[in-house]
């Protein structure tokens, strides 16, 4: 999963810190999260997915009660 993370933020072209920024915590706090050291509650995995514009599901299949466009207004 946070492998999946890095990879879309990359293909979106924004830096941990613009991910950190948007999700109101530390450019740690977000390496953290890409490298596996925390683990995700699904609320934080949908607010990832928006910011990316991808499926919760694209990032944990696990998240599909997390309803994506509930969360991205």
């Amino acid at each position: 999963m946070n492998k999946k993370i890095r990879i879309y933020r990359i293909q979106k072209g924004l830096s941990q810190e613009n991910m950190a920024f948007e999700l109101g915590i530390s450019q740690k706090s977000y390496s953290n999260i890409e490298n596996g050291k925390t683990k995700l509650k699904v609320e934080m995995i949908c607010k990832i997915a928006v910011i990316l514009e991808v499926s919760p599901e694209l990032i944990c299949p696990f998240s599909k009660k997390c309803n994506h466009t509930e969360n991205s207004k």
